[in-house]
């Protein structure tokens, strides 16, 4: 992510890629591309890209005859996808880069992809003007962001947990993926920064975890969640492990914790200037 508010340190990127991008991201990233069209020879920017796992869809899309380049501000993150990426046959570009300063010409993609990062930027037209300068006349835009923590069953159940056994602050770090932009806002953001034709739909990511007391584990390993968890005492974990087993035993079918996860999804072109 670019916001320094999604920093992951240690070993935190690589658990982010083996957990949560086969758990949730990567059904997410092929529905973005999905509705953003990518073409064969097509160039293609994912800005906030994490672990890449929307570049490493967009390689396979574009083939050899595009191009694909990804920009995060953790440095972290950008070490596990480029190892990720290593064997694919096209390569991948990356940079360390915030957002709203984008090291790349102007005009240089027909595509910018940026999936489940817009709520975190700190200045989200800057952001969303800087992906207008680097495409194209008439490039596109397609934009991932969670819908509001109400309409997310399951992590909403999270939260109310980590608020009994942790605090309302460890509480607010589950709250932060689901906190925006709404549609309106979403639409008002990308004709503000140059696009039009702008189109936001809802879509549902499946996300399956193998347990409700891994899904507590593995965000413990690879979100912000890491250091307030680690820091709860050995009581206050177990309650809150058999909270979320409780809880979340609704989700639970025969061979994982499986529940619906919502997205808004945006798609808009870069308008004439």
């Amino acid at each position: 992510m670019t916001s320094r508010r999604f920093q992951l340190q240690g070993q935190g990127p690589a658990a982010y890629e083996r957990y949560l991008v086969p758990a949730q991201f990567a059904a997410c990233a092929a529905q973005l591309l999905d509705l953003a069209a990518v073409r064969p020879g097509e160039r293609v920017l994912d800005v906030a890209c994490g672990t890449g796992i929307v570049a490493r869809q967009a390689a396979a899309r574009v083939g050899p005859g595009g191009a694909v380049a990804g920009t995060d501000l953790n440095q972290g993150m950008l070490e596990v996808a480029r190892a990720a990426a290593a064997d694919l046959p096209v390569e991948i570009a990356w940079h360390q880069a915030d957002a709203a300063a984008l090291p790349l010409p102007g005009g240089a993609f027909d595509l910018a992809c940026c999936q489940q990062g817009l709520q975190y930027l700190p200045d989200r037209p800057a952001a969303l003007a800087e992906t207008r300068r680097v495409l194209v006349p008439g490039g596109r835009v397609a934009l991932a962001v969670w819908r509001p923590i109400d309409h997310q069953p399951v992590y909403a159940a999270f939260a109310r947990a980590l608020r009994r056994h942790a605090d309302e602050e460890t509480a607010a770090i589950m709250h932060a993926p689901f906190a925006g932009p709404g549609r309106d806002e979403l639409h008002r953001l990308l004709v503000d920064a140059g696009f039009d034709k702008v189109q936001v739909r809802i879509a549902t990511v499946a996300a399956r975890f193998p347990s409700p007391g891994e899904l507590l584990r593995r965000q413990a390993a690879s979100s912000p969640l890491a250091a307030p968890l680690a820091a709860l005492a050995p009581e206050a974990w177990r309650a809150l492990a058999g909270d979320l087993d409780q809880d979340l035993a609704g989700w639970v079918d025969d061979d994982d914790l499986a529940f619906p996860l919502q997205t808004r999804l945006a798609a808009a072109h870069a308008a004439p200037r």
